[in-house]
């Protein structure tokens, strides 16, 4: 039942993107005036890498980006946040709506298979760094912790239902990784550290495959001297509204001084980690010198949005395919109109 109200959902979605389309309803150049879009990503992988990614709704394919990227350019100017918020701020401007493309968390796959896919469409885009984890090396907790729950689900770890049970997550409500991962978000770094180090004995030892990792600095520089834009993503991407004043400077103010220093730029777009934000965290990142932020609340700004707490469009794969599994471009335009109902 379940998987028939899936492709109902498909078709219906299909249908009416298509014929918003058709009619011209779901044209940019009318919803988009004055506004700016910003598209969300986080992971790009070749369908046999992310066949083995446990968190596969935050990742999509080159070929699947390189089709959201062709859509893009027919219908809005697409740039960096930085190029996009000053062409919104130009008053002299009367071209196509502007668009901003933006990749969350710097890891590796970004400069392996989006860079490739970016040069070739000649856009430019922001990508927003957590500036230890370029440091180090070191993944962050999130996918941490989704390939210990992978691992220790395939090799049938015992304990693995206890620890589970701790975060109230149960095997038999769904997948447990995407559920998993959500309740951690509610601890602060130090209970979700000592949390997956327990997880990770579990499952016998940190798991990391060899294909996966973070940008390191010259890496970051190579998409600097390509055009892109690089940001903030905090130091360590913990959840900002639930840490100390003193972690909040580390993490908002100290992550910029971090990686200016290494890119020998200014550093003027942050992204919140998870989206999370309050006023506290806010007053921190405009007092900390950046000129915007973005979240992860649905939807798109207008002139008058403030410039620390910009809405984004999320894009998984599923919204550039019909129900059929071939690219279309009718429920794409509709989701980045920003009023698809029960979108988050």
């Amino acid at each position: 039942m379940t998987l028939i109200l899936s492709k109902l959902k498909s078709h219906v979605r299909d249908t009416v993107g298509e014929g918003l389309r058709l009619c011209g309803l779901s044209s940019p150049s009318i919803w988009a005036r004055d506004r700016l879009t910003i598209a969300t990503f986080h992971r790009v992988l070749p369908r046999e890498l992310l066949e083995h990614y446990p968190l596969p709704a935050i990742a999509v394919t080159p070929e699947e980006l390189d089709h959201f990227l062709a859509v893009f350019q027919e219908h809005y100017t697409v740039g960096s946040l930085q190029e996009t918020a000053q062409l919104l701020a130009s008053a002299s401007h009367d071209g196509k709506p502007p668009l901003a493309v933006t990749f969350d968390d710097g890891q590796i796959d970004n400069h392996q298979f989006a860079r490739p896919v970016l040069r070739s469409r000649g856009v430019h885009a922001s990508f927003f760094v957590v500036s230890e984890a370029a440091e180090d090396g070191e993944l962050l907790w999130h996918d941490r912790m989704a390939f210990a729950i992978h691992h220790a689900i395939g090799t049938g770890a015992k304990g693995l239902d206890h620890w589970l049970g701790e975060l109230g997550v149960a095997k038999s409500a769904g997948d447990p990784v995407p559920l998993a991962v959500t309740a951690a978000k509610q601890l602060t770094p130090a209970e979700r550290d000592g949390l997956i180090r327990r997880l990770e004995q579990l499952a016998g030892k940190p798991v990391r495959p060899d294909w996966d990792g973070m940008m390191n600095w010259d890496q970051v520089r190579e998409l600097l001297d390509d055009g892109h834009e690089i940001g903030s993503h905090s130091a360590r991407h913990p959840i900002l509204p639930l840490v100390d004043d003193d972690t909040l400077e580390v993490e908002v103010a100290g992550s910029r001084q971090r990686i200016e220093a290494q890119v020998q730029r200014p550093v003027l777009s942050f992204c919140y980690p998870n989206g999370d934000h309050d006023d506290r965290v806010v007053d921190a990142v405009r007092r900390a010198g950046y000129s915007q932020a973005v979240t992860t609340l649905y939807g798109i700004n207008s002139r008058q949005s403030s410039p620390w707490t910009l809405r984004r469009v999320d894009l998984q794969g599923r919204y550039g395919r019909n129900a059929q599994g071939g690219f279309a471009s009718g429920a794409l335009l509709v989701r980045l109109s920003g009023r698809m109902p029960g979108a988050r």
